[in-house]
């Protein structure tokens, strides 16, 4: 009796029909891979810009002039780079009208590590005076560091407790980062003094004038008195360092900038999946319409046999349902392997903060994705289901003659 109910004969229609079956699958599950994975894209770009927003404590930041870009790229990108100016600067800054902290850091690339297959940005805190940084820091390990420790980035290798070489010196890993999606995942955190003798071999090996003067610095952070606007502080650095080769930023331009950029990439992305989907929309409409006209004289026979309109409706809702349902899942669940398993690598491509969400967020993900593509062949299929209801049985079958 069960192959005779509703789900029965919607089963073994199916079978009976394989490729045009399999066809509407495989349409559904490229539409909810898409909108999966399109959608974990723009949440994890979203979350990037967030971590990074929470994360930039300085209103300002000031380095070597035409060393904009490069600390741009170290912070957001985790683009490893060195460069260095006097620490007079710092002295400097802090004296400029509207400027309430100033804390040096210093940037220090590395050509290759024990930990790691690929260079890594070296960053030296002042634990006494930074205030971007050591916030969050404060979070995953004690500080300040000790001589000799280290804290990594989550894409660092490493455990908690296993020495790390950076040009041929030992150091302790005391932690590691969260996952941030910034150019910190890439980057090892030590104290300033430490970062000025790494310098001393970076000098050596790369032979770069200065870079081991142990009055050298790489930046200048800087927070803004209260009630003082960041951009007349920044006119005033500006006027202090002019001609001076050195280079005030504002961090809310940079940020503003990289919003710039993810909104407008995100705008076709949106676009795109739009269009995809009101194509697939009018696919499955004509797919529906046509399938269904073919199949009158079936529809004729049942209602001549006792089934009702509603019997009729509800057999073709549950073919409608079980393809579409399948196709959803699959390519739903094949989006988030794919997310689970190529994320870093796009992460890196977009050259964007990139911050994956957690398990929670990418399940709701799925779980609308899912939902979306279930009722989108139900949906379709409602115009031919009402013209089918309206009609007698003698008329299909007249009409199909």
């Amino acid at each position: 009796m069960d192959n005779l109910g509703t789900f029965g004969l919607a089963k073994r229609n199916i079978k009976n029909k394989p490729a045009r079956s399999y066809g509407l699958m495989a349409l559904t599950g490229i539409l909810c891979f898409i909108l999966f994975f399109g959608s974990f894209m723009i949440y994890s770009l979203k979350r990037g810009i967030s971590s990074l927003s929470d994360r930039m404590g300085a209103d300002i930041i000031v380095v070597p002039e035409g060393y904009d870009s490069k600390v741009t790229g170290a912070i957001l990108r985790g683009e490893p780079n060195s460069f260095f100016f006097d620490k007079s600067v710092e002295e400097r800054v802090e004296k400029t009208e509207g400027v309430e902290k100033a804390a040096p850091q210093l940037f220090l690339a590395t050509l290759s590590a024990s930990c790691c297959s690929f260079p890594i940005q070296i960053i030296g805190i002042d634990f006494d005076r930074d205030f971007t940084v050591v916030p969050w820091l404060e979070k995953q390990a004690q500080l300040p560091l000790k001589d000799g420790e280290v804290i990594v980035g989550s894409n660092v290798e490493g455990t908690i407790h296993e020495e790390v070489k950076f040009f041929s010196r030992p150091f302790k890993i005391k932690g590691r980062l969260a996952k941030t999606g910034m150019g910190f995942d890439n980057t090892v955190f030590m104290s300033i003094e430490q970062a000025k003798e790494l310098a001393v071999e970076f000098e050596k090996l790369i032979q770069t004038p200065d870079a081991g003067d142990e009055n050298m610095i790489s930046s200048v952070m800087v927070r803004v008195k209260r009630g003082e606007d960041p951009e007349k502080v920044l006119k005033n650095l500006r006027a202090e360092f002019k001609n001076d080769g050195i280079y005030p930023i504002l961090s809310k331009q940079m940020m503003s900038e990289v919003s710039k950029n993810m909104e407008g990439m995100l705008v076709y992305v949106y676009v795109l999946m739009a269009l995809l989907w009101l194509l697939a929309f009018c696919v499955l409409i004509l797919v529906y319409s046509v399938s269904l006209k073919e199949r009158k004289r079936e529809f004729a026979m049942l209602r001549i046999l006792g089934s009702t309109k509603l019997k009729l409706r509800n057999i073709v809702l549950s073919e409608v349902f079980i393809i579409n349902i399948t196709g959803a899942l699959i390519g739903t669940v094949f989006g988030l392997v794919c997310a689970l398993l190529f994320s870093p690598a796009v992460g890196d491509s977009l050259k964007m903060p990139f911050l994956q969400p957690g398990i929670a967020p990418m399940l709701i993900l799925a779980a609308a994705a899912i939902l979306a593509g279930t009722l989108l062949g139900p949906i379709a299929s409602l115009f031919s289901l009402i013209k089918m209801s309206s009609a007698e049985p003698a008329l299909l079958l007249r009409e199909n003659d």
